[in-house]
């Protein structure tokens, strides 16, 4: 079986068992280069070999989407799996309009790096339950406001209030 290659770009410290360490104990995966920003030296080339990209929340808070966005462009095939604390303030929503196909809070990082790394390498997109019902909630919230927003806009005197 041919293994799964990861790159890793993290800026957090990190408790044992990291990130780092859990992905050399996996006899499928072959870590190709840890990093500490998108901007590194060998990064292109090291996401050139690779299958998976997982991307650490901070890196993006402190560089931007835009470098995101630009190595999707420059490595279509290349699947991110995107590891973020907590799933609050849409961050969900937000991962998804980088063209992340992976999100997993960091509490979930030890029982199940493994299988989100191979369910990407497939083809598949990665999200907990949670995080799926969490989107849904957030999407709900939009549909309902844009279903009374376009109700109000048929009232009478609507054109007069904005």
């Amino acid at each position: 079986m041919k293994k799964i290659n990861v790159t890793l770009v993290s800026r957090c410290e990190e408790e044992y068992p990291g990130c780092e360490d859990l992905l050399q104990s996996y006899a499928e995966i072959n870590l190709v280069a840890c990093y500490r920003s998108l901007g590194e030296a060998g990064l292109r080339t090291a996401l050139d070999g690779s299958d998976v990209l997982l991307l650490d929340e901070a890196v993006i808070e402190l560089e931007g989407p835009e470098k995101v966005h630009a190595i999707h462009a420059d490595h279509p095939g290349l699947r991110t799996l995107q590891i973020i604390e907590n799933n609050i303030e849409n961050k969900t929503m937000r991962a998804i309009s980088l063209g992340v196909r992976g999100i997993m809070e960091r509490t979930s990082m030890v029982s199940m790096l493994r299988k989100a790394i191979m369910v990407l390498y497939s083809g598949e997109t990665w999200m907990s339950r949670d995080m799926v019902q969490s989107l849904h909630n957030q999407t709900k919230f939009l549909d309902d406001r844009a279903l009374w927003l376009a109700a109000s806009a048929t009232l009478p005197g609507w054109d007069t209030l904005n």
